[in-house]
C-alpha cells in the first residue's frame, strides 16, 4: 500500500485544490484565464475544468519563469517524463506511469504559456513541442499495448493509437489548405483526463475490488482505453469530414 502513497498525495492536491477553487470561485468570482480561453473548450472538457487546470498549476509554470528556465526545457523534459510514463505502464506500473504520463502533460500544457510570457515563443519551439507530443502518445500508448498484449485490450489499444495519430494529420494537413481544424471530441488535453487519470487510478480502484494474486487487469484504465479508441477514432472522422466538405465548398 506505500507504494501507492505517491498518487495518493498528488490526487490529494489536486482534489483539495478543486476545493480550493470552488471557494475562490465562491468568494472573488472565476478566475479567468485568457490562455485557456483562447483554445477553447469542449464538450468533454469545459471552460470550468480548463480554468480550475489553469489555477491550479500556477505554482508550478509560475516557479518555473521565476527559475529562469527556457520553455524548450520544460518540452523537453515533458518528453523525457512521457516516454517514462510508457515504460512504467509496460512494466505494470500503472499508478507510477499514469502520474507521468498526467505531469507530462501538465508541462507540455505551460511550456507555451512560459514562452509566450518569456517572449521566448518561436516557430521552432511550436515544431519541437508537436513533434514530441506525438512521441510521448505513442510512447504511452505502446506501453499499454505491450502490457495487454495477451489481451482482447491490445485491439482497443490499437484503435487508440489510429485514432490519436489520424487526428493531428488532419489539423495539420487542413492548415496546410488554409482550413483550421481544432474542433472535436478528443484533443489532448481530453486524452490526459479520460486516459491519464484512470491509468493512473487503477492501482487504487484495483486494490479495493482484486483479492487474488492474479495479474491486475486495471479495469479502470481498461475503461480509459476504450473511451480513447472510440472518441480519438470519432474526432479523426468528423476532421477529415469537415476537411472534405469545406475543399469541396471551396472548388
Amino acid at each position: 500500500m506505500s507504494s501507492m502513497f505517491p498518487g495518493i498525495a498528488v490526487l490529494a492536491y489536486f482534489v483539495f485544490g478543486y476545493a480550493a477553487f470552488l471557494i475562490r470561485c465562491q468568494v472573488s468570482g472565476v478566475p479567468r484565464d485568457l490562455e485557456s480561453e483562447k483554445r477553447g473548450g469542449s464538450i468533454m472538457l469545459g471552460m470550468h475544468a480548463r480554468y480550475y487546470f489553469a489555477w491550479v498549476t500556477q505554482p508550478l509554470w509560475r516557479g518555473l519563469i521565476a527559475a529562469n528556465v527556457p520553455a524548450n526545457v520544460v518540452t523537453e523534459v515533458a518528453a523525457v517524463i512521457g516516454i517514462g510514463s510508457g515504460l512504467a505502464v509496460a512494466a505494470g506500473y500503472f499508478g507510477l506511469g499514469g502520474w507521468l504520463f498526467i505531469f507530462s502533460g501538465i508541462l507540455d500544457a505551460i511550456d507555451g504559456r512560459i514562452a509566450r510570457l518569456r517572449n521566448e515563443a518561436t516557430r521552432a519551439g511550436a515544431a519541437l513541442d508537436s513533434i514530441l507530443d506525438r512521441y510521448v502518445d505513442t510512447a504511452f500508448l505502446a506501453g499499454l499495448g505491450w502490457y495487454y498484449r495477451d489481451s482482447w485490450v491490445l485491439l482497443l489499444v490499437f484503435l487508440a493509437i489510429n485514432g490519436t495519430a489520424v487526428t493531428p494529420y488532419v489539423r495539420a494537413k487542413g492548415e496546410a489548405l488554409g482550413i483550421s481544424m481544432r474542433d472535436g471530441l478528443m484533443q489532448r488535453a481530453e486524452r490526459l483526463v479520460y486516459l491519464g487519470v484512470p491509468v493512473a487510478l487503477s492501482p487504487i480502484i484495483d486494490r479495493l475490488f482484486r483479492s487474488d494474486g492474479s495479474k491486475p487487469a486495471y479495469l479502470f484504465g481498461i475503461a480509459g482505453i476504450t473511451v480513447l479508441a472510440i472518441t480519438s477514432n470519432l474526432t479523426a472522422f468528423t476532421r477529415f469530414r469537415s476537411l472534405l466538405r469545406a475543399l469541396t465548398r471551396k472548388v
